[in-house]
Formats: C-alpha cells, structure tokens, sequence
C-alpha cells in the first residue's frame, strides 16, 4: 500500500532509494531560459525531504459525514479551500475548507443546463467567489459556479474543448489550453478569457501543441493523449504527452512558448512516456518506462539534475510521490491505508524516535469508516 503513495496520480513509477550528490548536467540555463535536460545525463541519485520543497504541512481529517464521504481522484486548492475531484468519472465535485469541513457539491451530475457528466479540470477563484470547471470533452463551454455550488453561469467557446486546463493570471483573466484536433477542424490550442466580458476573448493556434483525432490508419486515438498543467508557477505551464516540451502559455502576449524539453532515450520512448510538473524552483520528472521508470528532479538556478527519492520527513521519513497541484503538495489516503504506511514507516528503521509516538497516536485514532485522510504542504515561492 506503501506504494500508493509513492506515485503521483497520473503514473507509478519505481525508485531505487540511493544518495550522492547530483550531477550539474549540460543543460545549465537561466532561469528563464529555454531548457534542456538529456534522460542520459541524469546519473547521480539523492534523497530530496519534502520539507525542502514545501512548508507548513498538515494533516486534514476530512469531515465523515456521509454527504462527504468520497473516493479519491485529485484535488485542487487556494488560500482557504479544496475541491475534491472522485475517481467516478459521474461523481459531482466536493468543496471542502481548509479544515477539511464540507461545505456543497459543486453542480451536480447530469446533461441539464450548468451540470456535467465529468470533469477534466478545475480551478478555485477564491478572490471572486468562483469555482471554474472544465468538462471531459466534445464541449465548448466552461462552468461557472459559486461557493454555495449554485450554477452561475457558463462561458462558451467557439468551438469544443478537449481535456482542457485552466488557469487564472495575476488580473483575472482565465486562460485555457486543450487538445486541438486539427483533422476535426480545431482552430484553437489555447484562449484567453475575461470572464465578465466573454466578447474579449483571444484565441491562439499553436502548430506543436495541436494534434490530431485519427491516425494514419483512420483510428480515433486523440484521447489517448493528456494534457498536464499543475498550477505551481506564476506562468501558465503545461505539457501534452505527445510534445516532449513544456510550454508557457504567455497571456499577456497570447502567444506559447517552448520553457523546457526532456530528451528522453529514444529507445526507452518507443514504449515510456513521460510528466513534467514545473515547480517555482525545479522542473520535476514522473518517467514512466517499466523498469527504467524513475523521478527526476532539475534544479531551475543551478542546472543540477538527479534521479530523486522523495520522503516525507513531516511523517518520520514516510515515502512521497511528485504530487503537486495549486501550489501545495498532497496526498490522499484511506484510513486503513494510512495505517498501512505508517506501520512501513515505524518498521523500516528510519523514522525518528521523536516522531515514533506522534505516528503511533496517529495510527491508533484511525476508523476504517472514517473519509479520507488528505495530507498537505505549501510549495515554497
């Protein structure tokens, strides 16, 4: 069970747990430059702490009601709420405060006006009391609902957005990328939105990030593809798995720009793939290939690369997966299952004895039908 929590959501990955110092790799850029890091460079190992990555971590009870109860599929953050998306992909959204109370169902499941069937993606607008949800697919609009999850309304694209992204710059526009099907007439890879004047809005096509629905063979294989964007910097990032780059969506210039790129073995991309997730100070890695599979982590001021074993030293050395999203780091555990790992913990010989009875009350206060346990810190800026 240890392993859940060793992988982030989206990819399981195997780390072998070794330490040296890391090796400045040849991809040594400003900090703003483009970058580029060579799979084959990376070969040094070290343990990263979660603590220097992240602060303020916390331990959320989330509240046992039974309108409140959830099966874990992602979650999304800002200063004083979180949204719970579930593993059913027909489940509603949950809007949680930072203490792990419930407060509403966001929307609710359906095909009526202001409901959806699934969510892709959604973003926490605490400033303007708004909560921004991105259905699955083959729809041109954004929902739009409040902190009572009341439907508020809905903007409308002129075209269908696939997998979209959401994010929210520094002066309220939303900007949104998403899987362009070029052979189904996509127009767009990316727009800007301001959302009280919908008559603004700025599209962008950008050649690289576009694809396409069918194959050479006429197979429908578009959703194969993913589009990751986590929200941990102050720019927009993201990253398709088709696209071996990461881009930077500039709204203020409505253009994208190329920000990093993983050169991956060629041999171990015939079957691997990979996930990046921009951090304020490191570009972090999720390399999916088998028995190659591996983290990375790339320091953004210094060009240092290594292969990384994560650990949470908040919870005496526990394991720890590449989890970021809104700024934060989480996990999400069931009960039993944190028990689970924090037995793993108190017998692998690494926890430290000040951290001994803290886990074993810990361990001892957990009910098989309590919710879920979601474990989080701050991204240090």
């Amino acid at each position: 069970m240890m392993k859940k929590m060793i992988f982030a959501c989206a990819a399981l990955s195997l780390l072998a747990a070794c330490q040296s110092s890391p090796k400045k790799t040849e991809s040594q850029n400003t900090e703003n430059a483009f970058v580029v890091l060579n799979d084959n460079d990376v070969t040094q190992k070290k343990d990263v702490k979660l603590s220097e990555l992240t602060e303020d971590f916390r331990i959320i009870r989330m509240d046992n009601r039974d309108e409140a109860l959830f099966q874990f599929g992602g979650a999304y953050f800002s200063d004083n709420y979180i949204c719970i998306k579930q593993r059913r992909a027909q489940a509603p959204l949950k809007l949680f405060d930072k203490t792990g109370k419930f407060l509403c169902d966001v929307g609710s499941v359906g095909q009526g006006p202001g409901e959806y069937t699934s969510i892709y993606d959604a973003l926490i607008d605490e400033k303007n009391g708004n909560i921004y949800v991105a259905p699955f697919a083959w729809n041109p609009r954004i929902l739009k609902y409040g902190f009572d999850g009341k439907f508020k309304g809905e903007i409308t694209l002129k075209g269908n957005i696939n997998k979209g992204k959401l994010y929210l710059q520094p002066d309220g526009t939303l900007s949104m990328v998403h899987l362009c099907f070029q052979d189904l007439d996509g127009t767009f890879t990316g727009a800007n939105i301001q959302p009280n004047d919908t008559s603004r809005t700025q599209y962008v096509f950008h050649k690289s990030v576009a694809s396409n629905f069918r194959d050479a063979g006429g197979m429908n294989v578009g959703f194969n593809n993913e589009i990751w964007s986590y929200r941990n910097t102050d720019t927009f990032s993201f990253q398709t798995t088709f696209n071996d780059t990461v881009y930077h969506y500039d709204a203020a210039n409505n253009q994208m720009t190329p920000r990093f790129l993983y050169a991956m073995n060629p041999e171990v991309r015939k079957t691997g793939w990979f996930i990046v997730n921009e951090l304020p100070h490191h570009f972090a890695i999720i390399v999916v290939a088998g028995e190659k599979s591996r983290k990375v982590l790339m320091d953004k001021k210094t060009g240092e690369a290594y292969e990384a074993t994560f650990i949470n030293d908040f919870m005496g050395n526990m394991g720890a997966g590449i989890n970021f999203e809104d700024g934060y780091y989480f996990s999400c555990a069931e009960p039993m299952e944190l028990q689970e790992w924090i037995e793993e913990t108190l017998a692998s010989g690494d926890c430290p004895k000040d951290e001994v009875e803290k886990l074993t009350k810990l361990k001892d206060s957990l009910h098989e039908n309590d919710n879920n346990i979601l474990m989080i810190a701050k991204l240090k800026k």
